[in-house]
């Protein structure tokens, strides 16, 4: 599956992004739009290249309205993340008991790099990284190649999981689905 990714710059030119109001600003102008216009194989690279500082209330305005409890996240990672912002990005993850990817490296049709952040746990971690060794992969398909004592109905729910969390695409092959890691590579961090 090749799929397209769409950089969205979200710091608006500032150094610092603090507070809901301005993150739902940004949200309305600069990344629902693009979120709407996207194609259903893309990918958001949410930029904060030059943020100095962000804080956990403008992440919130952002992150969580593209990763709703409710429904599947629209597949979205951050990109350009200075340690500070790295650091505040980790703890907002971790205080909502949320996952996410920043990108660490990428073209205009993949990321070939990418570090998860916040809170995965370990059987979903398991299905990552044997997606990223096997992408394209269906559930059926990855409990047979796998040493893990679990059944596919399992490896469905897994998979099914970090599609609702964004992190992997996925495409009808007949009655399965064959399902595409948002990036070639991936490390826990």
């Amino acid at each position: 599956m090749s799929y397209e990714i769409v950089v969205v710059d979200i710091t608006k030119g500032r150094p610092q992004l603090a507070g809901k109001a301005f993150g739902d600003h940004v949200f309305e102008e600069v990344v629902a739009p693009a979120a709407a216009s996207r194609r259903s194989n893309s990918v958001l690279v949410l930029s904060l290249r030059g943020a100095e500082f962000v804080t956990g209330s403008f992440l919130k305005a952002i992150w969580l309205r593209l990763h709703p409890d409710n429904d599947t996240a629209v597949p979205a990672v951050v990109a350009h993340l200075g340690d500070d912002v790295r650091t505040e990005f980790d703890i907002f993850l971790r205080g909502h008991r949320l996952l996410g990817v920043e990108a660490l490296d990428w073209t205009e049709s993949a990321i070939s790099r990418a570090r998860c952040h916040g809170q995965i746990e370990d059987a979903a971690w398991s299905a990552l990284r044997a997606l990223v060794a096997r992408p394209g992969s269906t559930a059926p398909e990855l409990c047979a190649t796998s040493a893990e004592q679990v059944s596919p109905t399992a490896w469905t729910n897994r998979l099914n999981e970090l599609h609702h969390q964004g992190l992997v695409l996925r495409e009808r092959a007949g009655r399965a689905w064959r399902f595409f890691p948002i990036a070639q590579e991936v490390e826990r961090g």
